[in-house]
């Protein structure tokens, strides 16, 4: 399994639980409820940055010319991080609204920004066998067992 194939099914299934969130926020009445709706989505999403920034940053470093991309990537995961957060740290239910708003869209802008340049990068410039590798990292780093 190659890592950007992996990555692109993380997005799939992210985007899926941010429109389940997204409606679910729309008749959430305690604030409670979108904390809780947000927890495992919240976790997913802080490994999947983790990962990207551990296994695909460092392979891709010798074929960029400036750190620019990876600079915007990080910074896209931070407010994407500080998004989760504000929503953890919400005193009422229009601020939590608000956030998981401003969340979503932060993520989905940012996947898109993924898949265009960076993942798109990736496949370009490396090759079969060390996409594999990449991904068996990922699934070593997640447990995963082939069998």
């Amino acid at each position: 399994m190659k890592l950007i194939d992996v990555l692109l099914g993380e997005h799939a299934v992210f985007n899926a639980l941010l429109d389940e969130v997204e409606e679910m926020a729309s008749f959430a009445g305690e604030v409670a409820q979108i904390e809780s709706a947000m927890t495992v989505l919240t976790t997913e999403i802080k490994s999947h940055a983790a990962l990207e920034e551990k296994l695909l940053y460092p392979a891709l470093e010798p074929y960029v010319e400036t750190d620019e991309l990876f600079a915007e990537m990080r910074a896209d995961h931070e407010q994407i991080r500080s998004g989760l957060e504000r929503i953890e740290n919400a005193w009422d239910l229009d601020e939590a609204l608000d956030a998981v708003r401003q969340a979503l869209d932060i993520t989905r802008k940012h996947f898109k920004n993924e898949e265009e340049k960076l993942y798109a990068l990736a496949e370009e410039v490396l090759d079969d066998e060390t996409l594999t590798r990449l991904g068996e990292a990922w699934a070593k780093a997640h447990s995963v067992k082939r069998g």
